[in-house]
C-alpha cells in the first residue's frame, strides 16, 4: 500500500496527472494486484501516475477512479486546484480498468 503520494508536477501545472484507483471486494484488493493495476494503467497512459489503495471498505462492482486535482498550493498551508481531466480520458481510464483482471481471476 502507499502511505504517501508523489504529487511532484511541473511547476505552474494546470491539469490533473495522479489518480487514486479503488479496487472492489475480493483478489482486487490483494497487494499484487493492487501493483499490477498500478502498472497496467502506467504503461497504457504515459505521464499519468496510479495510485491503487485498498484501505477502504470493500464494495461490489468496477474499479472506481479518483482523479487527485487539490494539491499543495505555492504558499505554506493552502492548496491549488487543478483542471478536471477530459471526459475522453476519464473514459478511456475506465475501459482500461474494465479489462484488468488479477491473475487469479478469468477475465469475462
Amino acid at each position: 500500500m502507499h502511505y504517501a503520494i508523489d504529487l511532484s508536477e511541473q511547476p505552474g501545472a494546470t491539469e490533473v496527472n495522479s489518480f487514486v484507483i479503488l479496487p472492489p471486494s475480493g483478489l482486487f484488493r490483494a497487494g499484487e494486484a493492487l501493483r499490477g493495476i498500478e502498472a497496467f494503467l502506467a504503461e497504457r497512459f504515459p505521464g499519468l501516475a496510479f495510485y491503487a489503495n485498498g484501505d477502504i471498505p470493500p464494495f461490489e462492482g468496477d474499479y472506481k477512479l479518483v482523479p487527485i486535482v487539490g494539491v499543495a498550493g505555492d504558499e505554506p498551508d493552502t492548496i491549488r486546484m487543478l483542471n478536471s481531466p477530459s471526459e475522453a480520458l476519464v473514459r478511456a481510464i475506465n475501459a482500461a480498468l474494465k479489462l484488468f483482471r488479477p491473475a487469479e481471476l478469468p477475465l469475462n
